[in-house]
């Protein structure tokens, strides 16, 4: 996770190559004095020093990468190289850290990127790689909000809808029946002033078990329309048929006699 970490690495790897060097050469000339013996003595312990401090520097970083980044982070890795005192020394290290997006769940995706960016960024120090890790993180959260938006304002579209159907389903119907029954008590109260259409059952005939009181000229047109007055000729007839004779009288000169 710390590709900057190599390069240092090698700067320490260099140092111990130099010290060992230097040590060798002591060894094949044996004229050699005490006082490069003790010369070489004090940069054997300022390797082994410098060591120490960037193993420590090492340990804490790659540990602060892993601690954070939780089961997202790897275990830290560290590169070793063995000190003039015979101890390995972290000198280099990295932690990987999955910082892929959550297929389909822009709501993980989102806490994942805070884990991964607050990981990148958990050490002292953060190298440049960290930055670019932790600024990769951050694009992917706000790509995951933007797309979590969109589905939130669908979610909440789709749902007003609902809503509205369901109020409208929700809604007392016109009950026809009711209305049936209200317009034919109308035509029962004899209410002249209500222009509601009758229905077919309004026109049918009805009865009634209460009198009716008609003016007595009505009556007596209708009896007339029921029984009209016979004509002449019906009259002659039934004159003849009372004196028994037949209609129209067969012999011209019979005589019509009456008797008192």
């Amino acid at each position: 996770m710390d590709p900057t970490t190599i390069s240092r690495s090698s700067s320490y790897s260099r140092l111990v190559q130099d010290y060992q060097q230097k040590e060798k050469q002591q060894q094949v000339e044996p004229g050699s004095d005490q006082r490069e013996a003790r010369q070489l003595e004090r940069e054997k312990q300022k390797v082994i020093s410098q060591l120490s401090k960037r193993d420590a520097e090492v340990r804490a970083h790659e540990e602060a990468h892993s601690n954070v980044g939780g089961k997202y982070a790897s275990a830290p890795e560290y590169d070793l190289t063995e000190g003039p005192d015979g101890k390995e020394y972290a000198i280099g290290g990295h932690v990987n850290i999955d910082a892929s997006p959550v297929e389909g769940n822009p709501k993980a995706t989102i806490v994942k990127a805070d884990v991964v960016e607050k990981a990148a960024l958990a050490p002292v120090q953060p190298s440049p790689q960290d930055q670019k890790v932790a600024g990769e993180a951050r694009e992917m959260g706000n790509e995951a909000r933007v797309e979590l938006r969109v589905i939130q304002t669908e979610e909440a579209k789709a749902t007003r809808e609902t809503d509205k159907a369901d109020e409208a389903q929700k809604a007392e119907p016109v009950d026809s029946d009711s209305e049936d029954t209200r317009a034919s008590s109308v035509g029962l109260s004899g209410d002249s002033t209500d222009n509601t259409p009758a229905s077919e059952d309004q026109n049918k005939p009805k009865s009634f078990a209460f009198g009716l009181s008609l003016p007595q000229q009505f009556v007596a047109s209708v009896f007339q329309q029921q029984n009209p007055a016979p004509s002449k000729a019906q009259q002659l007839q039934s004159k003849f048929d009372t004196l028994g004779l037949s209609f129209p009288p067969e012999d011209p000169g019979q005589q019509l006699t009456t008797s008192a």
